[in-house]
């Protein structure tokens, strides 16, 4: 089965892209594979956080706010 796709542009800093390129090479995973498993992972815990939602109400954990300058 085939599902239509989208063309996605994100502004990242050169390092991460350079890092992210490396691991995916060393994986021999495209990196348009590994971002659509990544995006994907975040989908599902954000279905599950709403289904069990947090009494803390904490920010999603791998946002703290830091990286807002880049």
């Amino acid at each position: 089965m085939s599902y239509p796709n989208v063309l996605v542009n994100f502004r990242i800093p050169v390092a991460l892209k350079n890092e992210f390129e490396d691991a995916c090479k060393r994986l021999h995973m495209p990196m348009t594979a590994q971002a659509n498993l990544l995006m994907r992972e975040f989908v599902n815990r954000q279905k599950q956080s709403r289904h069990e939602p947090n009494e803390l109400n904490e920010p999603i954990s791998f946002y703290s706010g830091m990286d807002d300058a880049l």
